[in-house]
This record gives structure tokens, C-alpha cells and sequence, in this order.
């Protein structure tokens, strides 16, 4: 604070038209403070040529690199060992950047290897804005666990409303499967599927179509050949069938791990759960 005024002072002077060697003579006088003359030059450049408030700038660095003990370390690697996480969502778990705790990863050779990234067409992402607006349902091209798994998922919060392997497929299977979800969760106001058999083909007055309308779903189909419409869905078979190696095989499980446990990137790493939860009370 002293420098400041004595900065302040002595622009004071030098707009009156003392020079130098005067200025340095009367802020000794002043503040009992000696300036030498190479200072006071350097004030005045640096006051014409930058947007100065005569205030030090702080040698504090900009980036703090904190310490990371052996505690956080093996913190990271059990985490890591256990749930298969990568970076971004190992960090909300440990009080380090994605960055440090990447490097960790690297340290002990626990990264995945780099994907082949495939030249794909740009599509627009969209998601609906309340919970049960509408839900994507579909089952696994591949089996999950020697099951195919029948999956529901909530499209604006990414809850995983259901997930099981089923041994038989039908639309009746489907839709005593829903009427249990209804009583669980509220309806949907639409239900996006694809247009498999189960649910109807392309046909709008089969049983499954029937069903929608006595309870006063919209049935919305997707486009064929346009597999990104379903692309939460799909997306979310393939973390099924990556992460269920760490839930011992339990579908279910996993469902849990996904909803409440794991960090979503497209949530702003919140969970599934806590997203539907929230918005689950208002609408």
C-alpha cells in the first residue's frame, strides 16, 4: 500500500512539472523512502504504455502443483483396479486434476490403448429437457453375459431405467416389463424404440402400438439406417458390456454402478441417478 501512494504522489508531481531529480528529493522528504532515478523512469514508461493501477503485480504462480502422496496414488490405482474409470472421472473421486491423475495412470501403465477413431458423419446431439419426456428402449445386437439385454433409458437424464438379460423376446414380455416400470417411475410421454418385431415393425395398429395408446404413450419409431437416433442407448450397451467384468457379471449391478456410482461427462460428471432424482421432483 505504501508504494502505491508513493506511486500516486508522484505522478502528482511530475503532471505539476517537477523533474526527476526534484520528484526523488520531495518523496524522500515525504515518505522517508528512497527512489532512485532509473525507478521513477521506469514508472512513467510503464504507466504510458500499459493499463496500470500503480498496484505490484503478484509473484504468486498462476498454477499451484500440489503434492500428490503415495496416500492419493494408491487411491487412484484401487479406484482405477476396481471400477475401470478413466481420468476424468477418477478425478471427481481425488481432490488432483484429470491431468495429474492421467499421468498416474501412465506411471503404472494402467491407461487403455488408444482407440481407432473411425471417420464417422457430424450429428447433431439432442436430449430432452424433462425427466420421462421420453424413454429409448432397445435390445443388444450382441449378447451381454450369453443373454440378450432389453434396456430402458431415460433420454434427458440418462437413467438407466431398466437393464436384464432375457431369455425369451416377445411383446408381451416387453410390455408386462414397462407396466412394471410405469408403477416404479411415472410414464413416459413417448417411447423411442426401433423397428424390430417386438415392437411392432413399421406397423402402427400392432399389439405393441395397441398397448401405447390405451395408456396414452406416443410410439415414435427410428428412421431405418440411422442408428445415431438411439445413440444414448447404443452407447450405453457398449459401457455395459465393457464395465459388468468389474460388477461379477451382475446386470443389475451394473445397472446401479451406472445410475449412482459412475460420473457422466455429458451431465457435467454428475450421475444419472442424481440428475433423474432432482428433476424427477419437479416434473
Amino acid at each position: 500500500m505504501k508504494k502505491e501512494k508513493i506511486r500516486f504522489e508522484y505522478f502528482k508531481l511530475k503532471n505539476k512539472g517537477h523533474s526527476y531529480s526534484q520528484c526523488k528529493i520531495i518523496l524522500k522528504a515525504k515518505f522517508d523512502y528512497e527512489v532512485s532515478r532509473k525507478t521513477l523512469i521506469r514508472w512513467s514508461k510503464k504507466l504510458k504504455t500499459t493499463e496500470w493501477d500503480l498496484r505490484d503485480k503478484s509473484r504468486k504462480p498462476k498454477t499451484i502443483h500440489y503434492k500428490i502422496t503415495s496416500e492419493i496414488e494408491n487411491k487412484i490405482i484401487n479406484l482405477r483396479n476396481k471400477t475401470g474409470f478413466g481420468a476424468k472421472k477418477l478425478a471427481t473421486y481425488v481432490d488432483i486434476s484429470h491431468q495429474s491423475v492421467n499421468k498416474i495412470l501412465i506411471k503404472y501403465n494402467l491407461t487403455d490403448p488408444p482407440k481407432r477413431r473411425k471417420n464417422r458423419k457430424k450429428y447433431i446431439r439432442w436430449q430432452r429437457k424433462h425427466v420421462n419426456s421420453l424413454w429409448q428402449m432397445d435390445l443388444s445386437e450382441k449378447k451381454i453375459e450369453d443373454q440378450y439385454c432389453f434396456s430402458v433409458m431415460d433420454d434427458c437424464s440418462r437413467y438407466r431405467v431398466y437393464a436384464d438379460g432375457l431369455k425369451q423376446i416377445s411383446t408381451d414380455i416387453i410390455t408386462h416389463i414397462l407396466d412394471k416400470l410405469i408403477k416404479k417411475y411415472g410414464k413416459p410421454r413417448e417411447i423411442l424404440t426401433d423397428n424390430g418385431s417386438v415392437f411392432g415393425s413399421k406397423s402402427k395398429h400392432s399389439r405393441f402400438d395397441r398397448w401405447c395408446r390405451r395408456r396414452g404413450i406416443k410410439h415414435i419409431r427410428t428412421q431405418v439406417h440411422s442408428p445415431t437416433t438411439q445413440g444414448k442407448i447404443e452407447r450405453g450397451f457398449g459401457s455395459l458390456a465393457r464395465e459388468i467384468k468389474y460388477c461379477k457379471g451382475d446386470i443389475e449391478l451394473c445397472r446401479y454402478r451406472y445410475n449412482h456410482f459412475r460420473p457422466h461427462e455429458s451431465l457435467d460428471m454428475k450421475t444419472p441417478g442424481e440428475i433423474f432424482n432432482d428433476l424427477s421432483k419437479l416434473y
